[in-house]
């Protein structure tokens, strides 16, 4: 049979720990820190988001114009295969981010060709054929 102890424990002299008024000084100068180096962040982003914005309205409004420009077969092809290679991506198990990076062109031009001005039936760009002229006579 085991012998069980009585639950006490041995008396050890303790001593106590004095505070110390500087334990969180390092803590608080850390902080402080990344805060003020976040605040200078924040004002250079703010300075050149507007620069950035415009810059990027300028590159969507160029390639969609450009893509504009393409036959719809060939917008038709080119988001096939964009679409394609998300879908070969998301069946290899490649992460998200790089399966959206695969599809996002199918999207462009998806987008390209819904932006493309309409065209009234009566007036497509179709060149009528030339008949050759018949002699009277």
């Amino acid at each position: 049979m085991k012998k069980k102890g009585s639950g006490r424990r041995a008396d050890r002299a303790r001593t106590p720990v004095p505070p110390r008024p500087d334990r969180g000084a390092g803590a608080r100068r850390h902080i402080a820190g990344a805060a003020s180096a976040a605040r200078a962040g924040a004002g250079v982003l703010l300075d050149r988001l507007p620069g950035t914005v415009r810059a990027t309205r300028v590159g969507a409004n160029g390639a969609t114009s450009a893509l504009q420009t393409l036959p719809d077969s060939t917008l038709r092809w080119l988001a096939a295969g964009s679409v394609g290679l998300g879908a070969g991506l998301f069946l290899a198990g490649a992460p998200r981010v790089i399966i959206a990076a695969g599809v996002a062109p199918a999207l462009a031009m998806g987008a390209a060709a819904l932006a493309r001005p309409a065209v009234p039936v009566g007036q497509a760009d179709v060149t009528p054929l030339k008949r050759p002229h018949r002699a009277v006579g």
